[in-house]
């Protein structure tokens, strides 16, 4: 088994165990935390787009850290979501409340405002 696979078993754990989630939002960049750790971390410059949306688990490969090709998501239940679009060419999405709020502040950041 890859180191890669046993850190996210290890994260999904966390995130079942301590059950909440956050995602800040600065001029830097984006953090998502999970009991008050931070779990990921990117720089606005990696960061192309922005957008909320409804993610079922389904969707986002189960309850926990998921690793998808193309995709990692964080995610603790069904409902709304922010959706990343990367750099790197993959997304990221994170369940979380407002998340209609968290991209709209990334859009308004990235275009300088």
């Amino acid at each position: 088994m890859s180191w890669w696979l046993l850190f996210a078993a290890f994260m999904g754990l966390l995130l079942v165990l301590f059950g909440s989630t956050r995602v800040t939002v600065d001029a830097g960049g984006l953090t998502v935390s999970a009991a008050r750790m931070p779990i990921r971390r990117f720089r606005s410059d990696q960061i192309v787009a922005a957008r909320s949306g409804y993610a079922r688990l389904a969707d986002l490969g189960g309850f926990g850290y998921r690793v998808m090709p193309g995709r990692h998501a964080v995610s603790l239940r069904p409902g709304d979501a922010l959706w990343l679009a990367l750099s790197s060419g993959r997304e990221f999405v994170v369940t979380v409340d407002d998340a209609g709020t968290a991209a709209r502040l990334i859009t308004d950041l990235s275009e300088g405002r």
